[in-house]
């Protein structure tokens, strides 16, 4: 399964982009998934530290003023995950050369455009190269069944799993979100889910459950989460997730 890291200064951008994406991986059939997205290259380091590649990486090379740019955003890609691919999404083609260069080694280059449907072809090009530069073996995942109904039942992969919730308006209802912006309540405890995940999975928060794998940063008192969504962080618990992003 290639893991797909969206990296741009620009949260438009970012949300067209996740949208492009997951819309070709459906139409296509294609194994892959958008993993991480920020605008924060440092929380970009962080999800590939906690979690195994293969990776595709579509970073801008304009990361905005007083940030490091795509080139040395690239290097430290490469310094951490040197088998990560990286494609350059740009508008100033003359940046290409650049990037030639330093000695990145570039899996390629994507034109930011405003035509959709040139965009999504681009997309769809290079996660099939990436699909087929890694062969046709899919890493079985470790999952976990959830009881959706009566005598029936779901299975989703832990590492698919962002965080878990406890629903105030639910009696003993908890929702999953995973990756792919899927929402799974169930009825269960959250002591109970807690021995069924395993050490990856912490209680950051009284109504909350979040994957180690998916935290790359924290704002404040709030996680920041690969996907780019923001979780409450108890202030009992930020000195144990300050350790954990270290």
């Amino acid at each position: 399964m290639i893991s797909i890291i969206l990296c741009d200064d620009d949260r438009f951008i970012l949300q067209l982009a996740t949208e492009r994406i997951n819309e070709v991986i459906s139409r296509y059939d294609l194994t892959a998934q958008v993993a991480c997205v920020s605008t924060d290259s440092a929380e970009v380091l962080q999800y590939m530290k906690n979690n195994n590649g293969p990776y595709l990486v579509f970073l801008d090379l304009d990361l905005g003023t007083g940030k490091l740019n795509g080139i040395d955003v690239a290097k430290r890609i490469k310094s951490q995950e040197y088998a990560a691919k990286i494609v350059f999404a740009t508008n100033h083609h003359e940046m290409a050369m650049k990037v030639l260069q330093s000695g990145v080694e570039p899996f390629g280059f994507l034109e930011k455009t405003t035509d959709l449907d040139k965009l999504s072809d681009g997309y769809r090009r290079y996660i099939q190269m990436a699909i087929s530069s890694v062969g046709e073996v899919i890493e079985e995942n470790e999952s976990v069944e959830l009881a959706i109904g009566i005598d029936e039942t779901l299975a989703i992969q832990k590492n698919h799993i962002l965080y878990i919730e406890s629903e105030k308006s639910v009696s003993h209802g908890i929702s999953y979100h995973t990756v792919d912006g899927s929402c799974i309540t169930v009825r269960d405890t959250m002591e109970h889910i807690l021995t069924e995940l395993g050490e990856e999975f912490v209680r950051v928060h009284r109504s909350i459950i979040a994957n180690r794998k998916h935290m790359v940063g924290l704002d404040g008192m709030n996680i920041c989460l690969s996907n780019g969504e923001r979780i409450p962080c108890a202030v009992r618990m930020r000195a144990e997730v300050k350790r954990w992003l270290n």
